[in-house]
């Protein structure tokens, strides 16, 4: 236990050897530190922009005749109820 209230002493003595930063130097840092962010955000929200409208605009982009041909055509969609008993039962076919 002694060496826990030794290194408690010897905590405090060393915060009083620190110079702590004035409350002007904190506010600016903090206006750089914000400022930064938002120009980073402002940066990366442009590229996102303009990343996702180009991959719009080649999406609508004409297929190749062979591309349309490779196109697969959707499947019917079949929906299951369950029953308490654990039982499926179609109801598209009504069986």
């Amino acid at each position: 236990m002694s060496k826990v209230i030794q290194f408690i002493k010897e905590v405090r003595a060393e915060f009083k050897n620190i110079t702590w930063p004035k409350k002007e130097t904190i506010i600016q840092l903090s206006i750089v530190v914000i400022s930064v962010s938002a120009i980073i955000s402002i940066i990366l929200g442009g590229f996102d922009y303009l990343f996702v409208n180009s991959i719009g605009y080649l999406s609508k982009l004409k297929a190749s005749p062979i591309q349309q041909q490779q196109i697969a055509q959707p499947t019917p969609m079949v929906t299951l109820i369950v029953t308490p008993s654990n039982n499926a039962k179609n109801i598209n076919n009504n069986k």
